[in-house]
């Protein structure tokens, strides 16, 4: 892996993180990846809209990861819980698709681990994985996440049913003590 920085998202990054997130889970250049979500779910994945809430929120830190010639390669989220002390969610974790497996989706979520720290004092990080992802599953899992038990359906989140195609996918809930690194 080459030089990479990670910085906060700022209000200027929104085209390019819509970009990157479409292409990192939607669509046949996802595939060029391993998050894919193509053959299972339909549609824009974020919106311009929601990449501007989260960045302007004070309860959110929007990380992004460019490489040594400034173009955005990665993305990611850390929402503080405000109903559960000390935790953060991790989510909107994005990483260029030809570049997936090369260690910038490893760096970027040890930066959001310690932004969730320092930024909110967290000790507890959660996040969801489709059900079924195993790859995904084994990635936390190898960065010291653990299954909590707790699922909710892609249904009770989304209002439009032809998103999932019809399935009733299911988001698998996992944790990391922020304490044990």
């Amino acid at each position: 892996m080459s030089a990479l920085t990670i910085r906060l998202a700022t209000p200027a990054d929104r085209d390019a993180i819509v970009t990157l997130m479409q292409r990192a889970y939607r669509g046949e250049e996802s595939k060029q990846g391993w998050t894919s979500e193509a053959d299972l779910i339909d549609g824009e994945r974020i919106t311009p809209g929601a990449i501007d809430q989260v960045v302007e929120s004070p309860h959110h830190r929007f990380l992004i990861a460019e490489d040594k010639a400034g173009q955005l390669i990665g993305c990611a989220d850390i929402e503080q819980l405000t109903l559960t002390p000390k935790t953060c969610s991790f989510g909107k974790f994005a990483v260029e698709p030809t570049l997936q497996g090369g260690g910038v989706g490893k760096v970027l979520m040890q930066a959001a681990e310690a932004e969730a720290r320092r930024a909110f004092a967290a000790t507890r990080m959660v996040m969801t994985v489709i059900e079924g992802r195993q790859e995904l599953i084994a990635f936390y899992a190898r960065r010291g996440y653990a299954a909590t038990g707790h699922r909710v359906s892609m249904s009770d989140i989304h209002s439009d049913p032809l998103m999932t195609r019809g399935h009733d996918l299911i988001l698998l809930e996992f944790a990391k003590n922020l304490d044990q690194d």
